[in-house]
């Protein structure tokens, strides 16, 4: 099977575990508790009203039980596909910390997590913030 529309070579060069050290850093990070961080209404979202600009209209936030902060905004334009994918990378990056991870787990839906290690700079303490956008 093609891994996207001109591919030829049906397979990549090599594995991604030049990168594992890094993702696993995260992943411990992620399974500490109280890792992830209190009152994301105060720390994330001013940035991300700011980021919006005439591109985005923010329709909603909440926390949820589990600790994601969900963000429901609509994108002005006729966008699809991977540039809806770009664009709420974008979004997010104005809340990006040294670790910053996207998934598009759905269809309009971005799941990210970012936060400090320890070690990162500016040297904080290692907190997290995970968030959902959901784009209409």
């Amino acid at each position: 099977m093609r891994r996207w529309d001109t591919d030829e070579r049906l397979t990549g060069i090599t594995d991604a575990s030049a990168m594992e050290p890094q993702v696993r850093r995260l992943l411990e990070a992620m399974r500490r508790d109280g890792w992830v961080t209190e009152d994301p209404e105060a720390h994330l979202l001013p940035h991300l009203r700011r980021a919006c600009g005439s591109e985005w209209l923010l329709l909603g936030e909440r926390l949820l039980d589990d600790g994601v902060y969900e963000v429901t905004v609509s994108l002005s334009g006729d966008r699809e596909g991977v540039h809806i994918h770009r664009d709420a990378i974008r979004l997010l990056s104005a809340i990006a910390e040294p670790a910053f991870f996207v998934r598009q787990s759905e269809p309009g839906v971005f799941d990210c997590v970012t936060g400090v290690l320890d070690g990162d700079p500016p040297g904080f303490k290692s907190h997290g913030h995970l968030v959902r956008l959901i784009v209409r």
